[in-house]
């Protein structure tokens, strides 16, 4: 199995010491502003570095303080002494929960990819972290949900609130989760509870949850659903190129072209990247080199040498296919084009010089 490692010492370890390129991956803080106008900011763009070192082939785990953070009403101040989950609504028997009642509870860990669904192509609302806390099956098993409930509805402590069909909440791998890689979920990620349902983008699994209610209710929208943006919000296959960056000069040798494809919790079964010469020729090529996570809810990340043939501007493009047969197939007009309503798939396109 890969060994992890943080973007952090990725960088360190291939990037000059310069740290030119260091936000590359680093993720990005959006407040408030919740409406389809709303755009993530664009990714820095770096100076250009005298070399691209072959990237390494360890599993990234995003560092907590790197991590995107998204924000309706801020973070709000939680008292864990004070703190309660209340689970109840079409259930046999409503449950109160501590804090110290979570911790009580078999603890178990999942690396996991979370991605905001406002994740412009190319965008840096995406992160991968080991998620520590507890199955929500078990808790589920206890309450016993009444056939009559068709949504269970979820309520946090800044009075942000989503809901969600049966089927998305009685996977076997969701969680609730008080732990972000080992230490205790840092309060902008969610402090002292959060929760996490494979396949879904971030804005069905919310931060500093206080309930959970169980509804015969099937046409509930949430916060972000009243602003026009999906009531299903499954994550779409995707795709970026992470090195080389966007308009970036590099040298007339060998490099190494790098990113991730992520398909929520379908497979990432094949990941190619196309080059488009000054010609306007468009040649694709698989990745053969590809690194998995301990499953498909871990994004795969893909590696790809190349020998640019001559100096000059070239196109880099990349795209995946899932277990489905799904193919990325449609190219983006931007680097950073929007993803209203419901996530994007487009085609990840870059421009760099050759020198």
């Amino acid at each position: 199995m890969a060994k992890q490692l943080s973007r952090r010492q990725f960088l360190q370890q291939f990037l000059p010491a310069s740290g030119t390129a260091v936000l590359f991956l680093a993720g990005c803080r959006s407040k408030a502003e919740i409406s389809p106008t709303t755009a993530p900011p664009a990714t820095a763009v770096p100076t250009p570095l005298s070399t691209l070192l072959p990237a390494n082939r360890d599993l990234i785990l995003t560092p907590n303080d790197e991590f995107y953070v998204m924000e309706t009403n801020g973070t709000p101040a939680i008292d864990q002494a004070e703190w309660q989950l209340r689970i109840d609504g079409l259930v046999a028997n409503p449950l109160m929960l501590s804090f110290a009642d979570i911790a009580a509870r078999p603890f178990i860990e999942q690396m996991r990819t979370l991605e905001c669904i406002g994740n412009a192509v190319g965008g840096n609302q995406i992160g991968n972290a080991v998620w520590g806390g507890i199955l929500l099956a078990d808790l589920l098993e206890e309450v016993q949900v009444k056939d009559t409930a068709v949504r269970a509805k979820f309520t946090a402590a800044d009075n942000y609130e989503t809901s969600v069909t049966l089927d998305w909440v009685n996977q076997p791998g969701a969680m609730l989760a008080y732990q972000m890689n080992g230490e205790p979920l840092p309060p902008e990620h969610g402090y002292p509870l959060r929760l996490f349902m494979p396949g879904l983008y971030g804005q069905k699994m919310p931060k500093w949850i206080t309930h959970i209610q169980f509804s015969d209710d099937a046409d509930h929208l949430g916060t972000w659903e009243n602003q026009g943006w999906s009531n299903v919000a499954q994550v779409k296959t995707n795709s970026q190129i992470m090195l080389p960056t966007h308009i970036q000069k590099v040298p007339l040798a060998p490099l190494e072209i790098f990113g991730v494809a992520y398909a929520g919790d379908r497979h990432i079964t094949q990941v190619e990247v196309g080059i488009e010469g000054q010609d306007g020729n468009l040649r694709w090529q698989p990745a053969e080199d590809l690194v998995r996570g301990p499953s498909d809810e871990v994004w795969t990340q893909f590696y790809l040498p190349w020998t640019p043939p001559a100096a000059g501007t070239y196109t880099l493009l990349v795209r995946a296919t899932d277990e489905t047969g799904f193919v990325q197939t449609e190219r983006a007009r931007g680097v950073l084009e929007g993803a209203f309503p419901n996530g994007t798939d487009k085609i990840h396109n870059i421009v760099i010089v050759v020198e």
